[in-house]
């Protein structure tokens, strides 16, 4: 019986490190290549900056999601292994992993909290334990399964995040038309920031940066218009990459 599999993890860089979007894309390859299923895509979820939060550079977490026939403890060692192989020194790697069926509105509202409060972990591990969902630290002092839990959280609302991987969306590149993103990724549709469909005609300069949104579980590319020093208008990604003063991308 197939199953919706979310996986969350947080923390798991350093400044000079690989960011934890690449270590959650990595993830859901391997758990892939290992035939646990097929993957819905990695998302971003922004989290609350505030100064007694320890974080790398922008602090959000990843989500994963994955169709699979496997058993929900199938995934815990395999999850483990590879998070342990790309553990860096000072991060505080989380990692969570449940099933749809556990995720109750307390979960989601742990995620929307997450976004602007100061939470614990002792809170975190509470709901955790009390829903049955498997939350483990694996380096540090583990305050990254505070965002691992956000992560299941937010990203089991269907509403929430910047997709950092869907199939075909980093091959993207130049001057592509809708018909021509929908047909090389797993983009649902083209939308304008009122929520309008584009036609297949219409064109988009992607910046080589194409990131959907999440709109109610699909991949939606959310355009807007830019005009630029000649007076042409042409449709771009209404979402762009955020840099920190370093220049390290968080996706």
């Amino acid at each position: 019986m197939k199953r919706v599999v979310y996986i969350g993890i947080d923390d798991t860089d350093n400044l000079e490190s690989i960011g934890t979007g690449r270590v959650a894309r990595g993830l859901g390859k391997h758990l892939e290549d290992l035939g646990f299923g097929n993957s819905l895509g990695v998302s971003r979820h922004q989290l609350l900056v505030h100064p007694e939060i320890r974080y790398t550079s922008h602090n959000s977490c990843k989500g994963l999601t994955l169709e699979s026939d496997k058993g929900l403890p199938e995934f815990f060692e395999p999850c483990i292994n590879y998070m342990k192989s790309c553990w860096q020194e000072g991060s505080d790697p989380g990692l969570c992993i449940c099933e749809q069926l556990q995720i109750k509105s307390e979960i989601n509202e742990f995620g929307f909290r997450a976004v602007k409060e100061l939470l614990s972990k002792d809170e975190a591990y509470g709901l955790a334990q009390k829903h049955g969902i498997f939350l483990r630290e694996l380096g540090g002092d583990g305050g990254g399964v505070i965002g691992a839990l956000s992560a299941v959280g937010l990203r089991s609302t269907g509403n929430d995040g910047r997709l950092v991987e869907v199939r075909g969306i980093r091959d993207l590149k130049g001057i592509l038309s809708v018909a021509d993103i929908l047909s090389k990724s797993g983009i649902a549709s083209v939308q304008d920031t009122k929520g309008n469909k584009l036609g297949n005609n219409e064109l988009i300069d992607s910046l080589d940066w194409i990131r959907p949104t999440l709109v109610n579980w699909q991949p939606v590319l959310r355009v807007a218009q830019q005009t630029d020093d000649q007076g042409k208008t042409s449709w771009i990604p209404a979402e762009r990459a955020f840099r920190n003063a370093g220049g390290k991308r968080d996706d």
